[in-house]
């Protein structure tokens, strides 16, 4: 990043983020970590499951979670990371410590779920606290990479009947997807459906779910994630 744009998006973040800090940093497995913000900024705000929170990294711009709760009256939010790869997100994440400084902005509205009527959610590891902001089970469809590491993070968040479909391949999973999510709204008849996770598997399983006829009174998609890219919302 520029000198010149870090300077701007500095300007910015005095305007409009959030001051928190993090008072809570701890491992789940190897692959995830939970962290806890905290601050007056936090206190009295208005947050609707699956709303999405941006946090500010100099060196990086802005990366997007979803908040696992937030509780207004104490100032306080919880994420929870994957952490994949190399990117700027991963190694601030991997590596921030209790007591870091940071600057957020939001919540804003992303998905919605939860509420009176819970939808069935479609996702894969950076979908956890998607899922969780749900809060039903049986309602939950990951392609997970590492089945047993995704299992410890949903154990450590109390989340329970989630259907786990190994990713392969060339999409070679991706009529078990299908079956997967078509099972979980026959499953729950009237329940929004919400797509998130990686580009193509959302693709994916749209196309599958319209060949065969199936379809939910509510559709929504959001993509965290693609081949190539980073810092998408």
């Amino acid at each position: 990043m520029t000198t010149a744009k870090a300077a701007v998006q500095g300007f910015l973040g005095r305007l409009f983020f959030r001051d928190t800090t993090v008072t809570h940093a701890e491992d789940v497995g190897r692959r995830f970590r939970r962290l806890v913000l905290s601050g007056p900024a936090l206190r009295g705000v208005e947050w609707t499951p699956g709303d999405k929170l941006q946090i500010f990294l100099p060196d990086a711009g802005t990366r997007t979670y979803t908040p696992l709760r937030w509780d207004a009256s104490t100032g306080e939010t919880e994420l929870l990371a994957y952490l994949h790869g190399d990117t700027p997100g991963a190694r601030w994440a991997r590596t921030v410590q209790v007591g870091a400084a940071l600057q957020v902005f939001g919540p804003r509205g992303s998905l919605v779920v939860g509420g009176p009527s819970p939808a069935v959610v479609f996702g894969d590891e950076t979908s956890l606290a998607l899922a969780r902001a749900n809060g039903e089970p049986g309602r939950t469809v990951l392609e997970v990479s590492e089945p047993d590491e995704t299992q410890e993070a949903l154990d450590a968040l109390g989340l329970r009947g989630v259907r786990l479909v190994i990713r392969r391949a060339e999409d070679a999973h991706r009529e078990e997807l299908v079956d997967a999510v078509a099972q979980a709204l026959q499953a729950h008849p009237g329940a929004p459906l919400v797509l998130s996770g990686r580009a193509a598997a959302i693709q994916g399983v749209r196309q599958g779910l319209k060949a065969r006829g199936t379809a939910a009174p509510a559709l929504k998609t959001r993509a965290y994630w693609a081949p190539g890219k980073v810092g998408m919302d």
